[in-house]
């Protein structure tokens, strides 16, 4: 008697998993976005994964103390455009070690940095991800941290430089690409319309 409400159940969970992937379709990327911006280097976003570019130091703003922490605890890759751009979808990719951890940030429309993902404990060469609801921006940026305590290092922080004074070539990180994407509607193939 067991065994069969086992399966039962089993059953009912593999029909509302199917029920549930085919209620999320994939996403329907447009063309690299990234491609058609400006930066300090193009090496991270000219479409060739064997190409490195790197993260460089944050240019203060402002004088205030809050933007010279900021200089001094990060570095980024930004990307400009002097059109607006619909982003969705954010493709990293670097070497494992590289970018453990790191900000994914846009620029509002008052010009403030808005952070939509803060990934902990990246190991992947492929970071993906995808943003609920598409944001619309000018700017898009990669704020890395100089140091940071690494799960894979014992926990110890993790730094190349000494306490004070600009970053070392060894605390700029290497991006080899940074893909940008909004969504497409869904081919009419895929979603069953086709008649």
């Amino acid at each position: 008697m067991r065994f069969i409400l086992l399966m039962i159940a089993l059953c009912v969970v593999v029909g509302l998993s199917g029920c549930i992937l085919a209620s999320n379709p994939s996403f329907n990327r447009s063309k690299n976005i990234a491609l058609d911006a400006t930066s300090e280097d193009t090496k991270y976003h000219d479409d060739n994964i064997h190409t490195r570019g790197e993260t460089g130091p944050i240019l203060e703003d402002e004088k205030d103390e809050a933007s010279q922490q900021e200089s001094d605890d990060y570095t980024e890759a930004v990307l400009k455009w002097r059109q607006p751009q619909t982003i969705q979808q954010v493709v990293v990719k670097a070497e494992p070690g590289q970018l453990e951890f790191f900000y994914v940030q846009y620029t509002n429309e008052d010009g403030e940095w808005v952070t939509v993902k803060h990934v902990q404990d990246n190991m992947r060469p492929v970071y993906t991800f995808t943003l609920r609801e598409p944001v619309v921006t000018t700017k898009f940026r990669l704020k890395v941290p100089r140091r940071w305590d690494s799960r894979r290092v014992g926990g110890q922080k993790r730094s190349t430089r000494g306490e004070t004074g600009a970053p070392s070539m060894q605390e700029y990180k290497k991006i080899q690409e940074i893909e940008l994407y909004y969504a497409l509607p869904p081919d009419p193939v895929e979603a069953g319309t086709a008649q």
